[in-house]
């Protein structure tokens, strides 16, 4: 029962925010954070266990109270490879998001997925901004309650940037110069071939990378999650 209704909560989540998207329409009580992965993470050494690191690059704000801080760490660890095989077409990177830690070592539990990825920038035609956007891919879920969302990921051309993407911009260092994502974002940008989507029949949520060559996230790769609301532990 329990499994249930978790699972019904987060299908209800991840279809309104990619409802929301669509139609500009309130939301429902949905976190948001931008953040950086500090380090790569490829298929062909990963092993399930494995710890990464993010970096947010925004105050995650409830109730009118910041509960992650900018410049918090957000773990989180790959749950399972697949190889590409003959029964599984593709490599799959399959991850859950933890915890997040604050710089005063506060430990914060997160329901969280990734929403949208973005390849750090260099010179190659595959990092353009215009030519990941036309390549961005679709997310979908998986598991007992599937459905198939309907949003490219691409970033619409009308939309400004929140006041969370304006600060994310500004946080953001190394070679990257520009905020490749904004908060209605899903898929992946930048990365050719590669596709987002959800396992969501049991807890915790599970985002899966898949694409039909070996799935390598660069560091640097900018993350949306969308979380339930974060609470500070009493």
């Amino acid at each position: 029962m329990k499994n249930c209704f978790y699972s019904c909560f987060m299908l209800m989540f991840v279809l309104a925010t990619s409802l929301i998207a669509q139609t500009g329409k309130s939301s429902p009580p949905v976190s948001k954070v931008f953040a950086v992965l500090t380090k790569s993470v490829d298929t062909k050494t990963a092993k399930a266990g494995d710890e990464l690191n993010l970096r947010t690059l925004n105050d995650v704000v409830v109730d009118s109270a910041v509960v992650i801080p900018i410049g918090s760490r957000v773990i989180a660890h790959v749950s399972e490879i697949k190889d590409k095989a003959k029964t599984a077409p593709q490599f799959q990177l399959a991850i859950v998001i933890d915890r997040a830690i604050t710089k005063g070592e506060m430990n914060i539990p997160l329901q969280a997925i990734i929403a949208a990825i973005a390849a750090p920038q260099d010179d190659s035609l595959s990092s353009d901004a215009t030519y990941g956007m036309m390549h961005s891919n679709e997310p979908k879920m998986v598991g007992s309650r599937a459905s198939t969302t309907a949003s490219s990921g691409e970033l619409s051309a009308s939309s400004k940037a929140s006041s969370n993407a304006a600060v994310a911009t500004a946080n953001l260092k190394g070679s990257m110069d520009a905020l490749r994502l904004d908060e209605n974002s899903q898929g992946a940008l930048g990365y050719e071939g590669v596709s987002l989507s959800w396992r969501l029949d049991a807890p915790p949520p599970v985002t899966i990378i898949a694409s039909k060559k070996n799935v390598k996230l660069l560091a640097e790769t900018q993350m949306l999650l969308r979380m339930a609301p974060p609470r500070l532990p009493k």
